[in-house]
Order: C-alpha cells, then structure tokens, then sequence
C-alpha cells in the first residue's frame, strides 16, 4: 500500500513562525499554478523579463467589500506575526509518505502525478497521542499553517500526521470515491477510509495512545463529520475533535467569497488579467530565487503582502485564492462527472496538451457555476429523491448537529469578523457548542492561526483541559 517514504526536511523555528509562505510549485501540476502564473511559464522558460506592473487594479473604491472591515482583510493576509507565534520546538522531524489506496479510481492521464495520496507524519520517538489534521480548502498537506499547528502539536507531545483537504487535486484523484468533490459528508468518509489505511501502515515504532482529529477552515468541518462517522464505526476510536474556523456551510461560505470576487475583481476576465499583472512581478521573482519550491496554501496572499496596498487589492487576492481553489475542483470533477462543463468528455486534455484555454474558461466561473454544472447533475443522478435545496441543507455542518450539541468532545476556534460566515452562522455556532467555542475580537478568517492564545487554546482543548473563555 505504501509507496516510497523519505525523510523530508526538518522544519527549523524560522520556517515554521513564516506566517505566510512565498513559495510557488516549478515546474506546473495543477490548475491552480496555470492560474497563478499561466503567463509565467512561457516567460520564465524563455528568460523574459516581466512587464511592469499595472498601477491600477481595478474601479472598485475601498473598502470593497462589504462583507469585511479593514482589520479582518489584514489579518487574513497578513497572518499572525512572527513575534506572537506560539514558541515552537527547534526542530521537527517529517516523513512524507505516499499510499496507494484500494478504491482510487482510474486516473485521467493529465493527473498523471497525482496517483498516490501524500501525508506528512512528524512522530514522536515515544507512545504518545496522534493528532490528524486537515488541511483547508483546495490546500495539500504540507501547507505554511500546517506546519505552525505541526510545531505546536509535536511541542506538546503529539504524533502529528497532516493531511490535504478532500478539495485538493492531489486527494481527488488519489483518495476520493467520486472524483466530484464538495459534498462534506461523502468527502470525509474517503478522509476516514483514507486515515485508516494510513494508520494500519504507520511503522511498529509509532504507537499509539490515542487519536484526536483537527482541521482549520473546511478542513475543520470535514474532522467534525469525521469524527462523527468514526462514533459509529469505531475504526480509529476518535477522542477529542477541534476546529479551527470552521464554515458553516460550505455553499454559503463560497458564496460569499464569489461577491468579494464580483465586487473587487469583476466578473469579467479583464479584471482577473488586470489582478495577474499587479501580482506578476513579486510571483516570478519567487520563480527565480526561492531554493524551496513547493506550492501553500497563501502563494497569491503572499505576493499580496508585497506588492498590494489597499483594502480592495486584499479583498481581491483573499477572493482570487479561493478561486483558484474552485478551479481546481471545478477541473477534476467536470473529467471525472464527465459533465462537459469546461472539459470535453470525448477529447479530456492529455500530458502535454495546453491548459490555458480551459484556465481562462475556468477563472470567470463562480461556485454556483460549479454546483449547478457539476455538483448536483452529479449527486442528483446518485441520490434518490435528492433536490438542489436537500443538496445544499446536506453541506451544513447542521447535519451533525446533535452531535455538536452533546458531545462534550467536539470544540471550535473562530473570529468574530471572519470573512466565510455571516452573524446568523456565527449565532449558530454559539448556540450548538456553547462555552465548546471561543470567539476571538480579531483575526478575519485564520488571521490568528499560531497565535500564542489560538494554540493555548487549542492544545487545552484536546487535553481536555478547556473550562470556557474567559
């Protein structure tokens, strides 16, 4: 089941205390790099020299938004800084190793790459709790907040095995069951399948004690429904479940987050050319000089910290990340649905073959594109008397709700002015875990992710130690 496995570079407290990463994939694997940098490539390969960068993004005045003030855009752009990260171990030792799972399905021979799933496992050279994490949307498992929740977890004792979010290209093709991603509860039982196998082909020296399962932003819901799966199944015995920012509905969050693309970009792909100009340069120097090539979760944020100013050029490099997250789940799950959406069924793109058209079909095209061309012709077609409506009410995290509501081992970390939820998804939260979730004043969406309070928090919530805010 296990392919290779290597040692991979130790994280030093330097790398870990980076609150974002400016690290971009060479050379490109998914649509996400197309979309980041489809103009890099010609360029780069060619030695050009790239243009200047426009002045001006785009008409929008500031803020942009209207679905977030000037201090939650910040933060979730800027991070936490270095000097409140929570102290951090030294080093930490990390092993990547790739599985073959036993239900992938065929491969599409442009994901070529992606045939084995990739975790990232630190472990303790003693028995000792194992805690799982999730990545956040569209996002693989070796990401920038990864590894701060990875130093903060294995500083306190823990095995720490990260893993992609079920959105990410790499896990649709290697670990999910449909190809089709964005249903939570069919996306985390492949996460659940997937941790079992992992788990059962750990080496003999790694025991362990118990298991407790996190996630941050989507990420955080799919360990919710994991853990909630495994309290019937009983496989893995999931102890303690904390989530980090956590969406209430996915749909409604990406809704959300398509108005900040509407609003500050544009829906036009004039807009979108405009944004790839601006971030250009910062994004090809990374190209050019970074010996560690490797793509995060904050590629598009971190040139942002660089080369945008105001509030409207964050909301437009906040909004554009998680675009390009959709496209990639747009792209998989139109070749595996087979729906024809941006991807002919009949001609599917092939090694070598050029992506650009298909990028620039996909980067205009909102979540509501996605459900209405991809998502529910497919699980509509596979689940029996299912609507649109019970399709969008079965994305919520309400359908576990009464799990939340009673058992006292389910936690959240989330902020009051987070950009994925509205106030009513933040009431509902208050009123479904009760003194089980802190909201933190500031930090817009994962803004204070390693933040000496956030991971104190945290770690007493898996120690079972947290009595409430206070």
């Amino acid at each position: 089941m296990i392919g290779h496995k290597r040692e991979a570079p130790i994280f030093d407290r330097t790398a870990l205390t980076q609150s974002v990463a400016a690290t971009i994939a060479s050379p490109p694997r998914t649509m996400a790099l197309l979309a980041c940098g489809w103009v890099l490539s010609a360029a780069l390969a060619s030695g050009a020299q790239p243009p200047a960068p426009l002045t001006t993004l785009s008409p929008a005045t500031d803020p942009a938004t209207g679905l977030a003030d000037s201090a939650a855009l910040r933060a979730t752009v800027y991070g936490t800084p270095p000097q409140d990260i929570a102290p951090m171990p030294a080093r930490v030792p990390l092993q990547q190793i790739d599985i073959a799972l036993p239900w992938a399905r065929p491969v599409p021979e442009v994901f070529w790459f992606d045939r084995r799933l990739r975790v990232w496992l630190s472990a303790q050279d003693e028995p000792a709790p194992l805690a799982i994490v999730i990545s956040g949307t569209g996002s693989d498992g070796n990401t920038s907040k990864l590894s701060l929740l990875r130093g903060a977890l294995y500083g306190a004792g823990y095995h720490v095995l990260t893993m992609p979010s079920p959105t990410f290209p790499g896990f649709i093709v290697s670990a999910s069951s449909s190809g089709v991603a964005g249903d939570l509860l069919q996306d985390s039982r492949d996460l659940y399948s997937a941790m079992q196998q992992i788990i059962a082909h750990l080496p003999h020296r790694v025991q362990i004690t118990e298991v407790d399962i996190l996630g941050y932003s989507l990420g955080a819901a799919n360990a919710a429904v994991v853990k909630s799966i495994d309290a019937t199944e009983a496989r893995l015995r999931i102890h303690r479940a904390v989530m980090i920012n956590p969406p209430v509905s996915l749909f409604s969050s990406m809704d959300r987050l398509d108005k900040l693309f509407a609003i500050s970009i544009g829906s036009s792909d004039a807009g979108i050319e405009r944004l790839y100009q601006k971030l250009y340069a910062r994004l090809a120097n990374v190209y050019r000089t970074s010996e560690q090539v490797g793509i995060g979760d904050s590629d598009v944020l971190a040139a942002a910290t660089m080369v945008l100013k105001t509030d409207s050029e964050y909301s437009a490099a906040i909004a554009l990340n998680f675009r390009i997250a959709l496209m990639n789940v747009f792209f998989a799950g139109d070749l595996y649905a087979g729906t024809g959406a941006v991807v002919d069924p009949k001609r599917p793109p092939r090694v070598g073959d050029s992506l650009e058209a298909i990028t620039r079909a996909l980067r205009t095209k909102p979540f509501s594109e996605y459900f209405a061309r991809v998502f529910a012709p497919y699980y509509l077609a596979r689940k029996p008397n299912s609507t649109p409506e019970s399709l969008l009410a079965d994305n919520r995290l309400e359908i576990i709700g009464d799990a939340l509501r009673s058992n006292p081992d389910y936690y959240a970390q989330t902020n009051s002015d987070d950009l994925i939820l509205d106030q009513a998804e933040l009431k509902w939260l208050e009123q479904t875990l009760g003194n089980r979730l802190v909201i933190y004043d500031h930090g817009g969406h994962l803004g204070n992710l390693g933040d000496n309070r956030q991971i104190a928090d945290m770690l007493d919530m898996l120690a079972g130690r947290w009595t409430g805010s206070p």
